[in-house]
């Protein structure tokens, strides 16, 4: 099993939880952890929470740190967690990349190969539509 971290800024985070918590119908999966960062946090405090999590965990085949926006606290934070083969972390955190990290974590025990599904699934979830679909009216 793959644990999951998620580092964002304040309540980003519960919102991802109750996202999990909506397609799992019921109490998020027990490999996810949820950090939300205050905007006066000291940048060592929130790198100590992050690190017991992670400990707290205890998935032998590694933990996927996600976060929200590439370059903020939460990710500069997470990046003092990654540890190869152990850690790895993706940033811009979506929908599609929480629901697929959290339907195929349990059964993962490949973390780099886990992170690429995992960011593959967020990159694949972006569509973009510039116009109405046929036969709808403007």
């Amino acid at each position: 099993m793959i644990g999951l971290l998620i580092i964002t800024h304040e309540a980003i985070g519960e919102a991802y939880r109750s996202l999990a918590q909506h397609f799992f119908l019921g109490d998020a999966p027990q490999n996810i952890r949820i950090l939300g960062v205050d905007t006066h946090e000291d940048h060592d405090s929130i790198i100590s929470r992050a690190r017991q999590m992670t400990a707290d965990l205890n998935c032998d085949a590694g933990v996927l740190i996600m976060t929200d926006i590439f370059g903020a606290t939460p990710c500069n934070a997470a990046r003092q967690l990654v540890e190869s083969g152990k850690t790895a972390m993706l940033t811009g955190l979506n929908a599609p990349m929480m629901v697929k990290a959290a339907n195929y974590a349990p059964a993962a025990d490949n973390l780099a190969a886990f992170t690429q599904l995992v960011k593959e699934a967020a990159v694949n979830g972006i569509i973009d539509i510039t116009s109405p679909p046929e036969g709808c009216p403007v």
